[in-house]
């Protein structure tokens, strides 16, 4: 029986199958990367336009009325809420930009993931009342992002790299990003 009347199973292509539904090259990695990096940034930046009136003392949520109904955890995660002033909104998303352009150019990728989710996690807890379903898949992707390797190609970091092989990569996270999408 030659190779090519063989069932694809029996070479192979069932192990492939899957690892092409589930898994990512490092290219597609890199692409998701890149993009997330500028939707977030560009998001960031649209948001500087409402620090006055969403975000500070002076506008629709003070903190003497968020303070007190909120509880520990609450206040420990949310960085935005020790600032009330415009100053203080405006340095943490200043913060939170540059953490999104080190994201996107992919310098410290997962350090800056990690920052990255959370001060969004911060800024959205900050004012509720705004929140919209694009935060929520903003914090999915950010999170899935932390366990990605998303610096192996098309990154700053990259240069510093060993070149490794080309295959797919699949793991928990790869499995969980796809489902999500």
């Amino acid at each position: 029986m030659s190779s090519e009347s063989k069932p694809s199973h029996a070479n192979g292509g069932g192990v492939r199958g899957w690892k092409a539904m589930f898994g990512c090259t490092k290219e597609a990695l890199a692409l998701y990367r890149i993009v997330l990096g500028t939707l977030l940034l560009s998001e960031l930046l649209l948001r500087f336009r409402f620090l006055h009136p969403f975000f500070s003392d002076e506008g629709t949520l003070p903190l003497d009325l968020l303070m007190p109904k909120v509880d520990d955890v609450y206040r420990a995660i949310c960085l935005h809420c020790h600032f009330g002033s415009v100053l203080g909104q405006q340095i943490l998303l200043l913060v939170q930009c540059v953490c999104a352009f080190l994201f996107t150019i992919g310098y410290q990728t997962r350090v800056m993931a990690v920052l990255s989710w959370f001060l969004y996690l911060s800024l959205t807890l900050r004012n509720t009342w705004l929140n919209f379903i694009l935060d929520r898949y903003f914090h999915y992707l950010l999170f899935y992002s932390m366990f990605l390797p998303l610096d192996e190609c098309f990154s700053v970091s990259r240069s510093k790299k060993k070149k490794k092989n080309n295959d797919m990569l699949v793991s928990i996270a790869t499995i969980a990003l796809k489902l999500q999408v």
